[in-house]
């Protein structure tokens, strides 16, 4: 065990933590998450400095954050403005173990003495309740994950509809237009069963609840019929696209599952992410779904546009 490579490197990442959570807490807006941002920011700091103090102890040279490690820091804050404060906390977590889990195979290793074990257990049991912590601060992840999902209903349904209907229509404009239907009546049906669906909840937790949270869980429906309606248009006008430029034939529906491909796997990474399952797996099963069902539509247009 080379306890100077050890002692590096969880200062390291301890150092890493503390101005990643202190730079999201700065430019966070909600009150409520920049105080869990920031608390975590203090936590990771006192964890940093009990390494500093171990490798004062064992006469180890610490280094400032690596290179690396500040060009990580650096994606995470542009990815912070780009997708939100929920998935760039997600992708902080990705491929590591929880640091609850490293401090409790850190407390049984004999290089360290009973007081620094005990210490040790303590930051375990600190890193436990950041955990919890970290989940408070991904705010609104129920409403992306209806965002992401209404966005792939979308994708799938409206790409099956245009390649479908490219085996009837010659005409690219025709498929187009067709497609744009269909992405309507799809967001008009969807927006109604999301806000039936939302009052629903709402008229149930009224009954339990008081008078004053009536304006507040009524503008939750509307938000959620809002956020159900641009997220399914949204992906419905991917596929569509080719066919509105002008592309039609076999070019338009290639390019029409490209475009649909490249945006489900996007967005299966996502739902991955956010359901804590491998983010390439579910981003190739989501495009391998969309993929079939397109090709399914797709030839019983083509046998239709045969028999006719």
């Amino acid at each position: 065990m080379d306890i100077s490579k050890l002692i590096q490197e969880n200062y390291q990442d301890e150092v890493f933590g503390h101005e990643l959570y202190r730079s999201l807490a700065s430019r966070e807006k909600n009150l409520k998450v920049k105080e869990t941002l920031e608390e975590l920011a203090e936590g990771e700091g006192r964890h940093a400095e009990f390494w500093k103090n171990l490798a004062s102890k064992f006469n180890v040279k610490l280094k400032k954050m690596s290179t690396w490690l500040r060009l990580k820091l650096l994606l995470f804050l542009f990815l912070r403005r780009v997708i939100g404060l929920t998935l760039t906390l997600k992708l902080s977590e990705l491929g590591e173990i929880s640091d609850s889990e490293k401090y409790d195979a850190l407390s049984k290793m004999d290089v360290f003495s009973d007081t620094e074990k005990e210490e040790i257990n303590k930051i375990k049991m600190e890193e436990l309740y950041h955990e919890e912590l970290l989940v408070q601060a991904q705010v609104n992840v129920e409403k992306i994950r209806d965002a992401i999902y209404g966005m792939s209903d979308g994708l799938i349904e409206v790409l099956a509809g245009v390649s479908g209907l490219s085996g009837v229509f010659v005409t690219p404009l025709l498929v187009g237009l067709g497609g744009l239907i269909i992405g309507i009546s799809g967001t008009i049906s969807m927006s109604i069963g999301a806000f039936l669906s939302s009052k629903s909840e709402e008229d149930i937790k009224k009954s339990a609840s008081r008078k004053g949270q009536r304006v507040e869980e009524e503008g939750r429906s509307k938000e959620s019929v809002t956020t159900t309606a641009v997220s399914y248009i949204s992906g419905a006008i991917i596929p569509v696209a080719p066919f509105l430029l002008g592309f039609g034939g076999i070019l338009g529906v290639l390019l029409a599952y490209i475009f649909t491909g490249i945006a489900t796997f996007a967005v299966g990474s996502i739902i991955g992410l956010l359901s804590d399952v491998s983010p390439a797996r579910k981003g190739a099963q989501m495009t391998g779904l969309a993929i079939g069902a397109a090709i399914v539509t797709h030839l019983i247009g083509l046998a239709f546009h045969g028999i006719s």
